[in-house]
């Protein structure tokens, strides 16, 4: 039985020619949201590597919501969500460091910064363990709907975690990671029955959407465990 670790990789047009260095202890599958690829044609950069074509909606959140759904009752025991070029959050050494974890893993690193109380720019700041945290006033929803002409089915952050919650507490400040790169194991995953993973997924429907902005801030706080899913989770949309 395959026991390695797998990266699950959400890729547009990105050179992913940097997994060839993991692939001796790593399994990973690309979540190829570009062009689509035909498997046999030679000079197309992603010919010999593992990669499924998908439509390119919802962000890489999508494609976790989306893999996870899929292998639900065959999932490995560690999967590494990522960008196609996961060193742009964080240092590889820290990369190379982080996925050797065994437990829910935030792929970032903010370790230039000593001051863990200093602001990184007005309403940002890191927790006390390094991690990244905003302030929870939902700037980026009007802001992304102004520059993209969107609209977003929920005024606040916390509008939607009421809704989605039963136990949702709010907080000053969000602690979550930029770009939505996690370590996560098994047991998270299977924390949530399968129809929560679709709902997430299909939440994120379109390109583009204020949405993903809230659900990259939720992310961490799903991934913990410690929130209890609402009925509507588990209606039929």
């Amino acid at each position: 039985m395959n026991n390695k670790p797998i990266l699950i990789i959400s890729r547009y047009n990105e050179d992913v020619s940097w997994i060839k260095e993991y692939e001796d202890k790593y399994d990973y599958i690309i979540y190829n949201k570009g062009e689509a690829l035909p498997n046999n044609h030679p000079e197309l950069c992603l010919c010999g590597y593992n990669f499924i074509n998908v439509e390119n909606i919802g962000g890489n959140q999508r494609d976790i919501f989306q893999y996870i759904h899929d292998n639900y009752d065959h999932l490995l025991e560690i999967m590494i969500f990522i960008q196609a070029y996961p060193f742009d959050h964080r240092k590889k050494e820290t990369f190379d460091t982080l996925i050797h974890n065994n437990k829910l893993t935030a792929l970032e690193d903010y370790s230039h910064i000593t001051d863990h109380s200093a602001t990184l720019s007005g309403a940002q700041k890191l927790d006390i363990d390094g991690g990244y945290m905003e302030i929870n006033n939902s700037w980026y929803i009007q802001a992304h709907n102004s520059s993209h002409n969107r609209s977003c089915r929920w005024s606040t952050f916390d509008e939607f975690m009421d809704e989605h919650f039963n136990n949702y507490i709010r907080e000053d400040y969000n602690r979550f990671t930029p770009g939505s790169q996690y370590l996560i194991t098994k047991d998270i995953a299977k924390h949530y029955p399968k129809e929560f993973w679709a709902y997430l997924r299909d939440i994120l429907c379109k390109n583009y959407m204020t949405e993903a902005h809230i659900v990259e801030r939720a992310l961490l706080k799903i991934l913990n465990c410690s929130l209890e899913p609402a009925e509507i989770f588990y209606q039929k949309q």
